[in-house]
């Protein structure tokens, strides 16, 4: 259970699609239940290349959001539906999602008899909703403290996590993985424009970014994505004078991204703080051989590749920093070539969609046999 399914873009959204078609895939029935585009809910099939049957996806009403949070105002009653169409042995809810939380414990007090296993992926703690997630936060937590289990992607966000302070017995690490790219003829050249991919919201960075391409003469910058930012990030381009230098290419299709992520000099992840507790996108520049230069956050950002091996780390919001890292692969680009073999290496060998999937079947098992 998520917030939103593919086509919807977003890290929670890319970790949700390939959970489901890597088990579907394996072979294991898969339904999926997240906010839809509009007022009506809606029920489809979800067929996946390589599967031997069909998944089944459960939109719910959504009429709008707050901070990010979808209004799935008949959740608790799409919930009951779904189970019981679906029959599910574990129920898997991705937070932060404090309705969905919320929407789990209305359903069990509504329930008599067995209820299925709940296992929680908690990608973050809650950090936008400043008020909601002073109200929200107890109903976060009684939701946590009834799972069998609980993950995260990395070791940094399960010693840093606030919302699950006190339930480290039950936390298990299981890293993000994602299918390997489609082969692009020139990939891992290293010879074209750094790369930003994301939201265009202000804990990403990019404004920061913007400032340290300003003192590269030599560099140009792709920014790939939407958002609310995008308006005052396109002022602060032109008045730092990088029209000609720096393009704002919107929202691209995966052919279109992969191509640019291909031959980039390196991708950039500038964020800034703890909202950024992964950064899935460096997965995507790691398999394909492009190397990264990542803010040093204490999530688990700087935990997906080696610094000096696989990436460049700096200082969150430093833009002397950033503009020496930009610097170095400008005028390196064996450098920036050799980070970039060294971290397709790394993803192979830890963070393929296979891995991710291998190892959350066999947490399902353990948390089955816990409450068996």
């Amino acid at each position: 259970m998520g917030k939103y399914y593919h086509p919807h873009a977003g890290g929670m959204e890319t970790v949700l699609r390939n959970i489901t078609e890597g088990l579907l895939q394996g072979g294991d029935e898969v339904a999926v239940l997240a906010a839809g585009g509009d007022t009506l809910p809606s029920r489809m099939e979800l067929r996946v290349p390589g599967a031997g049957h069909t998944g089944r996806l459960y939109l719910t009403a959504c009429p709008g959001n707050w901070f990010s949070q979808p209004l799935t105002w008949d959740l608790v009653h799409a919930l009951r539906r779904t189970t019981w169409e679906f029959r599910p042995d574990v129920v898997h809810l991705h937070l932060p999602n404090p309705l969905a939380a919320a929407a789990w414990l209305a359903f069990r007090g509504m329930r008599s008899g067995p209820e299925p296993t709940l296992a929680i992926w908690h990608h973050a703690d809650m950090q936008r909703q400043k008020v909601g997630k002073v109200l929200l936060r107890p109903v976060v937590r009684a939701c946590l403290q009834r799972a069998a289990g609980i993950c995260v992607s990395s070791r940094s966000l399960a010693g840093m996590s606030r919302e699950l302070a006190g339930l480290e017995s039950r936390v298990g690490v299981i890293p993000f993985g994602i299918d390997p790219p489609e082969p692009v003829a020139g990939s891992g050249t290293a010879d074209g424009p750094f790369l930003f991919v994301g939201r265009l919201v202000d804990y990403k960075g990019v404004d920061v970014l913007l400032r340290a391409v300003a003192r590269v003469p030599q560099a140009e910058l792709d920014i790939v994505g939407t958002g609310p930012r995008e308006g005052s990030l396109r002022d602060l381009a032109r008045g730092l004078e990088l029209s000609g230098r720096v393009r704002f290419q919107g929202r691209l299709s995966d052919r279109e991204r992969s191509l640019l992520l291909s031959r980039a000099r390196a991708l950039v992840l500038p964020s800034l703080d703890a909202s950024e507790t992964f950064g899935l996108v460096q997965l995507e520049a790691m398999a394909a051989g492009t190397a990264v230069i990542v803010s040093d956050l204490p999530t688990g950002v700087a935990e997906v590749g080696r610094a000096g091996r696989t990436a460049l780390v700096v200082p969150p919001g430093d833009v002397d920093a950033l503009a020496h890292a930009l610097s170095r692969l400008q005028d390196d680009a064996g450098l920036a070539r050799a980070l970039g073999a060294a971290g397709k290496e790394r993803y192979l060998d830890r963070f393929t969609r296979r891995r991710m999937v291998a190892s959350l079947r066999r947490w399902y098992e353990g948390l089955l046999g816990q409450t068996t």
